[in-house]
């Protein structure tokens, strides 16, 4: 045959072109690989496995993650699916709207109460009434407009400011939530896509595996638990394949809620998962965080409308009061005469101070009260949030170290080691198989852990109110010694 080895029907070409190898291993392969394995004897003189087709396959096995799988592209597909959803969601829709109506509420607080007009028919008999009687025995017509106490209206004015403003604070944390919630799920699906992909460079290893191992068992090289095994293996791959397919719709659900429509299924195919770098550090992070986080300000706002709300209580103590004027024409009661009145009034709140006023003032203090218990509330939360979500970028990020640079790398010496054991018949099927199936989970586990890096990074953003994490103050990049320094803290 020339410069080609073969066993029964397998053909194998020491000349095979190792341009073509570095894709990922087809199932004519694997089985010439298994084939060959132990220097199988059925006949045939024996054949060692060439040292060029070892080498070949490894490439198509071995595709170890990349700490950056992101390629250059016009926009940041993760940025278009966020834009989307803060100009398509209905919630933040239905906020706006609630954030202009609050915006009107300011004029109203300020404006007067409407004044009141009446019109007096006088000396009117009981026994029957005629228009004309009440014109020549007399008609006044009076208005009267009802005056806050001074001050009054511009607190009122002030708490419906405060209360546009606290609308306007929810707004923005409801935003920066939402942005958060985006990309979260949009690493999430690109994660269960390259799990999915990587099933699938699975599901062909094994498949090639099972293929080997019905060769050497119907040869008599091999044994039935052999093909067990990687029958198993196979089966069980197609479970985890049905779990990654059911968490990709969920997720992809996800998106479709958060974008209030159907996001593209193109543009999230196109999201990539990022460099993994070291965060920030956690105490430049936490000590911006009661200044800028969103539902900080937000719960601020709440407890600043409180606060107007108080003054206003204690300035009902005070009375209001009323003017008026009225004309009198053709008035019996004053000899027949046209006559101008005029009129002062005040209210007296002293008689409903225990029963209404004081009890007001109280509930307001109350509830003041309550608003700053909640925003201290809210701080404590954001900075756990921040601290638990900063812990798990951290961790993420040394683990993602650990598999890139540790056990990625020795999984693949482990397989090789493994591969050439078992060629030389001094190690068992079974262990071969896990050495392979080892090395597909810890890729797995790289990828799970660059992308559960990327999500704790958006939580992180979200909860500070940032497009990017980079743009906090007082955080310079990430440097070798804050790398250091990072590991150290964990």
């Amino acid at each position: 045959m020339g410069g080609e080895h073969a066993i029964g029907r397998t053909v194998i070409s020491p000349s095979r072109d190792w341009g073509d190898c570095r894709g990922n291993i087809g199932a004519e392969g694997a089985v010439i690989v298994f084939s060959m394995l132990r220097s199988v004897r059925i006949g045939v003189a024996t054949v060692k496995m060439p040292a060029l087709f070892l080498a070949c396959l490894l490439p198509g096995l071995f595709g170890l993650p990349c700490a950056a799988q992101s390629t250059s592209a016009p926009e940041d597909p993760v940025a278009i699916l966020v834009k989307t959803a803060l100009e398509s969601n209905p919630g933040l829709k239905a906020q706006r709207l609630k954030v202009s109506a609050a915006l009107e509420k300011p004029h109203e607080a300020r404006a007067l109460p409407d004044p009141a007009a009446d019109v007096e028919f006088m000396m009117l008999p009981a026994s029957h009434l005629n228009a004309r009687d009440a014109v020549t025995k007399g008609v006044s017509v009076g208005i009267t407009q009802a005056l806050p106490y001074p001050g009054k209206r511009k607190l009122r004015e002030d708490k419906a400011r405060r209360e546009a403003e606290a609308a306007e604070a929810d707004l923005h944390a409801m935003e920066s939530d939402l942005a958060g919630e985006v990309k979260v799920a949009a690493y999430r699906y690109a994660l269960y896509i390259r799990l999915l992909e990587l099933n699938s460079r699975k599901a062909g290893s094994l498949r090639a595996a099972e293929q080997g191992a019905m060769g050497l068992y119907s040869s008599g090289g091999g044994t039935q638990a052999d093909l067990l095994s990687a029958q198993t293996a196979i089966t069980r791959n197609e479970k985890e394949r049905l779990d990654l397919e059911q968490e990709l719709d969920i997720t992809a659900a996800r998106l479709d809620d958060l974008l209030g429509g159907q996001a593209e299924r193109a543009l999230l195919d196109k999201v990539a998962l990022a460099e993994v770098s070291w965060p920030p550090r956690l105490e430049s992070l936490l000590a911006g965080s009661r200044k800028r986080a969103p539902r900080v300000i937000a719960a601020q706002a709440g407890e600043q409308v409180e606060e107007q709300q108080a003054d206003i209580a204690r300035s009902d103590f005070k009375p209001d009061f009323t003017v008026g004027g009225r004309y009198r024409h053709n008035d019996v009661t004053m000899g027949g005469g046209n006559y101008f009145t005029v009129m002062a009034g005040m209210t007296l709140p002293f008689f409903h101070r225990k029963d209404r006023y004081q009890p007001a003032l109280e509930e307001a203090l109350a509830k003041r009260e309550g608003a700053k218990q909640e925003t201290s509330n809210v701080i404590n939360q954001v900075r756990y949030e921040l601290t638990e979500a900063w812990q798990n970028a951290s961790h993420d990020r040394a683990v993602f170290d650990l598999l890139q640079n540790g056990l990625l790398i020795q999984a693949k010496q482990a397989y090789e080691s493994s591969l050439n054991s078992y060629s030389a018949g001094r190690t068992d099927f079974a262990t071969l198989l896990k050495a392979l199936a080892d090395f597909y989970d810890y890729q797995g586990e790289a990828l799970t852990a660059q992308a559960d890096f990327l999500m704790a990074r958006s939580r992180m953003e979200a909860l500070l109110g940032l497009p990017s994490l980079e743009l906090a103050t007082n955080v310079g990049t990430a440097s070798t010694d804050s790398s250091t320094d990072n590991q150290k803290e964990n």
